[in-house]
């Protein structure tokens, strides 16, 4: 990477990698394949929180996990904790996508059941336009984020 901008000389295809980042507390890790527009979405959520992190040191938001976001959560129905954790995945891990599967584990690992089938509940947002897909690949739209912000976690300022 050169100057904030991809190396040129990168495959356009994906490559098996990790790329850990730690700025203050903050830590965030991708592992697996990364394409492209995937390490974008993450350096992007870096550059994006830079400033607060380095002015406030780690805010308590960027610490929190997906836990910490359900237990605080107005999410009452499967798809409604799938839009939360679909968030924390995004704004807090860095991905610009990800898998049902991830929504899955991370409910589990929150202590949360998860629905018999996660594609029937994403598809359903998606429907409301909460949600896009595209190869497998999930994540949320600009209004499905605002949903989860503003209906499910009750936040009022802005973060973009």
């Amino acid at each position: 990477m050169q100057g904030g901008q991809p190396d040129p000389t990168m495959a356009s295809g994906s490559t098996s990698t990790t790329i850990r980042i730690r700025v203050g507390a903050v830590e965030i890790e991708v592992d697996g394949d990364i394409d492209r527009e995937q390490l974008d979405g993450v350096l992007g959520a870096v550059r994006h929180q830079l400033p607060e992190l380095m002015r406030d040191g780690a805010a308590p938001e960027a610490r929190a996990s997906a836990a910490d976001l359900l237990a605080r959560a107005d999410a009452r129905t499967f798809g409604e904790k799938a839009g939360v954790v679909a968030y924390w995945i995004e704004h807090h891990q860095g991905r610009a996508d990800w898998r049902s599967a991830d929504i899955v584990d991370a409910l589990r690992d929150a202590g949360e059941s998860a629905p018999a089938n996660i594609t029937d509940t994403l598809n359903q947002k998606a429907k409301k336009g909460l949600f896009e897909v595209h190869d497998r690949r999930w994540r949320l739209t600009g209004e499905g984020r605002g949903w989860v912000k503003y209906q499910l976690l009750n936040e009022r300022e802005s973060d973009d």
